[in-house]
């Protein structure tokens, strides 16, 4: 095995074996905008789980000490708009289980960058698992409409030499591991 960028056969070959890389897998581009195995990445899908803010006077978001109480949670069928200048949290459908030589990176789609939609992920780290939690901000003067169940962002992912330390087995003590859905921070 090489290292470097994965191809859609790589990919394939991760996701469909005895202990697959993320699922559900879907093996083609569907829907619109679109999931699936693409080119070079994975086109993950926007799940049903939404954190949104409250709002309010005075109030910080800090991820030392995160207020939890000033976001409500959400399910949501069919789409969600996202009023201008706003951000939600959202999940992924998918379920990843990242091997410890496979670092993965994620972008927006571009349908939604069009409309001024930006898509803020971490990376998803060797030896992470759970559902993605995804940051979703409007910076555009209008409402972008969110489709829940169809394409969100792209996953690209790389092979290296396994580090010394999986996300698991870092210092800091890997705090969102098997991460069940979307979720504030810890």
């Amino acid at each position: 095995m090489g290292h470097g960028i994965l191809a859609d056969r790589e990919i394939a070959a991760l996701c469909t074996g005895e202990t697959p890389m993320l699922s559900p897998f879907v093996a083609r581009q569907e829907g619109k905008p679109s999931y699936g195995l693409g080119s070079y990445g994975y086109d993950l899908r926007l799940g049903r789980r939404l954190l949104v803010p409250l709002g309010g006077l005075n109030v910080v978001l800090d991820p030392v000490t995160f207020p939890v109480n000033h976001f409500r949670a959400v399910e949501v069928d069919g789409s969600f708009e996202l009023a201008p200048n706003a951000q939600v949290l959202a999940e992924s459908v998918e379920w990843f289980r990242m091997p410890d030589d496979v670092c993965g990176v994620c972008w927006g789609k571009s349908s939604y960058a069009r409309c001024g939609l930006l898509v803020n992920v971490t990376p998803l780290e060797p030896g992470w698992r759970g559902i993605l939690t995804i940051e979703l901000a409007n910076v555009s003067p209008l409402p972008i409409r969110l489709h829940i169940g169809q394409g969100i962002a792209q996953v690209v992912f790389f092979r290296g030499e396994r580090p010394n330390r999986t996300y698991g087995e870092k210092e800091a003590g890997g705090g969102y591991q098997d991460q069940p859905g979307v979720t504030l921070p810890r």
